[in-house]
């Protein structure tokens, strides 16, 4: 079952937060912006794959099930990270997670604090390897969250014959600590008694259309890890 469990609670349809994405088919991630055409808001994802680098809110995962073909807003039914975890809610919910992100200075636009969800298992089990780094190390850093780069993606292969696919696992590395700041933790699980904080102008955030084209993975090391420098996170 591995660490993150999986299961459902309620949660309010439509994005709160600004979001990062990961296309497992490519390896890259996506930090999608929401941008006034002046005929209307449309998503516009920018690539920030290269020289990846983010603080991750380890402490405030939410794990459960995951619709991202509604037709809409995707559906999320989560729970804390250790909470019991319920029965699947319908064919189309797949085991996911959630958490948040604050990107560096370098690639984190207007809005460097993002959400991240995601039901890839390349995704996932590369997430887990950093889990399990952040909690043997947590208690030498208190009061404080992982910077995490990535240093490379390696092709995870599945299937066989014609329905072979490939997915990228991301690598990645503590680079340093630093406090938390306004990395304000908001939730979409009603179960852990904490309020959602309110989010500026909430918009319906569509996924980048990035479709199925193959992007090359990114270089061991693209990111120098290097002790982070926390005016980075300021």
């Amino acid at each position: 079952m591995g660490i993150f469990g999986f299961s459902t609670e309620a949660s309010a349809g439509g994005d709160f937060l600004p979001v990062l994405k990961y296309d497992a088919r490519a390896g890259r991630f996506f930090r999608v912006d929401r941008v006034n055409t002046g005929a209307g808001f449309v998503s516009e994802p920018a690539d920030v794959t290269n020289g990846f680098k983010a603080m991750f809110d380890l402490e405030n995962i939410e794990t459960g099930w995951i619709n991202f073909n509604t037709g809409g807003a995707p559906d999320f039914r989560l729970v804390p990270m250790g909470h019991a975890l319920p029965q699947k809610p319908g064919e189309g919910h797949k085991n996911g997670i959630r958490f948040m992100v604050k990107l560096s200075k370098e690639i984190g636009g207007e809005k460097p604090i993002r959400e991240i969800s995601t039901t890839a298992r390349a995704f996932l089990s590369g997430l887990e390897a950093l889990y399990l780094d952040y909690e043997k190390n947590k208690s030498e850093h208190p009061g404080h969250l992982p910077i995490a780069v990535l240093e490379t993606t390696v092709p995870i292969k599945s299937g066989q014959g014609q329905q072979q696919s490939t997915n990228y696992q991301p690598r990645f590395k503590i680079a340093g600590w630093a406090p938390r700041g306004d990395l304000v933790f908001q939730s979409r699980s009603p179960t852990n008694g904490a309020t959602a904080a309110p989010a500026a102008a909430p918009q319906a955030v569509s996924p980048p259309n990035t479709g199925s084209t193959r992007v090359d993975p990114p270089r061991a090391a693209l990111a120098a890890v290097e002790p982070a420098d926390a005016d980075d996170f300021g």
